[in-house]
């Protein structure tokens, strides 16, 4: 049997506030440094214990996927199946979350290679069916086939990508039984359902043509030479009386984000958190 808390305590907020923090860890900027992993070693080296090292050089290209236990022996160790990519069963050595963990529970979580042993990162959530389907969903949405009943290919490079639906899914979840509404609106009204609709780019396309066209559209304010914010400065607020939650992001100026548009190898990417404004979005970069 799943057992969810019944309140969001500082325990599970320390725990979010992980996985967002290890989502962090693995994501690339144009700056100088590029990764703030690469660039602590580069800096703090010599001062870490070569363990140490080690863990946070795993975390730099770890992957959140969905995991089932089996084998659980507490205090030591476990089984887990990636439910997502598939294959063999791995044997990972733990003597915190085996404490709590029973068999075929499933847990979000990012499994690193230390030392010739493979262990939990200290982000690590627990999920029931109903979580674990609004993962597959958002996932089925990405890949543009929302409407298959098994799950497509997904390499790690977009699974790091999209790293967030973890703990998204699992809160709207955890939310949903704390307060008995379920519905949790953006500031138009609409259901968050999180979406990222990928854009080929034709073959002799080159990132920077893309881009060039992207400066031109006035609702997009650039924030570096592959990201920009889509926004909204004339929001609506509309929240229905009986939502619970409203989950939005704005620009410093107030300006209300509707999504977000990034340049990936040969894809430029369209996220947003629900199906009205991925349509939006859709129509106005074709």
């Amino acid at each position: 049997m799943t057992i969810f808390p019944t309140s969001l305590a500082i325990d599970w907020t320390a725990t979010l506030w992980g996985c967002a923090f290890e989502d962090f860890l693995t994501r690339e900027y144009e700056v100088e440094g590029g990764n703030i992993v690469d660039d602590y070693l580069r800096r703090r080296r010599l001062a870490e214990p070569v363990q140490t090292r080690a863990y946070i050089k795993a975390l730099r290209t770890s992957v959140m996927s969905l995991y089932e236990v089996s084998d659980v022996i507490p205090g030591q160790s476990l089984m887990a199946r990636d439910v997502i990519h598939g294959g063999d069963r791995i044997l990972v050595i733990d003597g915190t979350a085996t404490k709590t963990l029973q068999q075929w529970d499933r847990i979000a979580a990012r499994i690193v290679p230390v030392m010739g042993r493979n262990a939990f990162a200290g982000g690590l959530l627990l999920f029931n069916q109903q979580a674990a389907e609004i993962v597959f969903g958002g996932l089925r949405e990405m890949c543009g086939e929302a409407d298959a009943t098994k799950l497509p290919l997904i390499s790690d490079g977009d699974l790091q990508a999209v790293a967030a639906i973890f703990t998204n899914a699992w809160l709207f979840d955890t939310l949903k039984r704390v307060t008995g509404r379920p519905a949790i609106q953006n500031s138009d009204g609409d259901e968050i359902v999180f979406h990222n609709v990928r854009f080929p780019l034709t073959s002799g396309t080159t990132q920077k043509s893309v881009a060039a066209r992207l400066n031109r559209i006035s609702s997009l304010s650039r924030e570096n030479s592959k990201f920009w914010n889509w926004l909204d400065s004339t929001a609506s607020n509309i929240i229905n009386e009986s939502c619970s939650f409203k989950i939005e992001a704005t620009m410093d100026n107030g300006a209300c984000v509707l999504g977000n548009i990034e340049l990936k190898g040969r894809f430029l990417h369209l996220m947003t958190n629900s199906a009205a404004r991925a349509e939006k979005g859709t129509a106005l970069i074709q």
